[in-house]
């Protein structure tokens, strides 16, 4: 089986389509920081995606996997026009499978995590939903007799502008403790992915206010799956990391768009092995290869 995983796609819309209304929260703050420049790094992202699909078309790619922040600014004409440009690669809904970035969930507004599942409810279904313990997560997807995903969301929203971390709420970690040792799952080769990294590239945590708070709750979870790979985004840079005492290597897909950095993962599953390849942006042809 051979899995495509990209992340931190950050899609936006021109700042001047923004209503004022949504000025007066810490989008003001983010949408200063596209103005100023940051946003010139995702100007091809529209490019970027068309290229993948090309890529994910040509290299019989079984199941995609996205972590999360599809948007700029959680806006929901960002969250639409990145469902659009993606949507090639969730056919079939059951062969994608996602989990919302901190972009995508902004700010507080009563309905943030609504608006990301409105757009994305078609490859949000659960394969085992009674161990959901908010919303749709965990999400679990059992793909053909030998691999699984685990889907946990750590996004939240983030009202404070220098603020940017995420935590995976306790219902979720216990119910992930419950699916490890669920008959249907633990014996397959077992994806465990999330939007934030509990590990950077040197194998320390992150900081505590752009990272994972409950980084090590994860892990010492994770340390129950006897084949598989935690994967992740939030850090724009594509790495892998052994994880100490664990039988799962971390992978962060970085991200598939940002000029100077595009990059993602292709894993390739037989049994209980898997190989992965890093996947490059060629910029004289504008394709990715590996």
């Amino acid at each position: 089986m051979r899995v495509l995983h990209f992340s931190d796609t950050h899609v936006d819309i021109q700042i001047r389509h923004m209503a004022w209304k949504r000025w007066f929260s810490k989008r003001a703050i983010g949408a200063i920081n596209l103005l100023r420049g940051r946003g010139k790094y995702f100007d091809d992202a529209e490019e970027k995606i068309a290229a993948l699909i090309e890529f994910k078309e040509a290299n019989n790619i079984d199941l995609v996997i996205h972590t999360g922040d599809y948007t700029a600014l959680g806006l929901e004409a960002e969250l639409k026009l990145a469902k659009e440009l993606v949507a090639p690669l969730m056919t079939p809904p059951q062969r994608y499978v996602t989990v919302p970035g901190n972009h995508d969930i902004y700010v507080h507004e009563g309905n943030s995590h609504y608006r990301f599942s409105e757009q994305f409810c078609s490859v949000l279904q659960n394969d085992l939903p009674e161990y959901c313990r908010g919303g749709h997560w965990p999400l679990i997807r059992l793909v053909g007799d030998n691999v699984a995903v685990i889907a946990l969301n750590s996004s939240k929203p983030n009202p404070i502008p220098w603020h940017s971390n995420g935590r995976i709420p306790r219902e979720q970690l216990d119910a992930l403790e419950e699916i490890l040792q669920d008959p249907r799952v633990k014996d397959r080769y077992i994806f465990v992915m999330t939007h934030y990294a509990p590990r950077l590239e040197n194998g320390e945590p992150d900081t505590k206010l752009h990272g994972l708070i409950n980084a090590d709750d994860l892990l010492e979870k994770c340390k129950a799956v006897k084949h598989g790979a935690i994967l992740c985004g939030h850090i724009h840079r594509t790495y892998q990391l052994d994880l100490e005492n664990m039988n799962c290597d971390l992978y962060c897909a970085g991200s598939a768009t940002m000029e100077g950095h595009e990059g993602f993962w292709v894993y390739e599953v037989e049994g209980k092995e898997m190989k992965a390849k890093r996947v490059f942006w060629d910029r004289e042809t504008c394709t990715y290869c590996f």
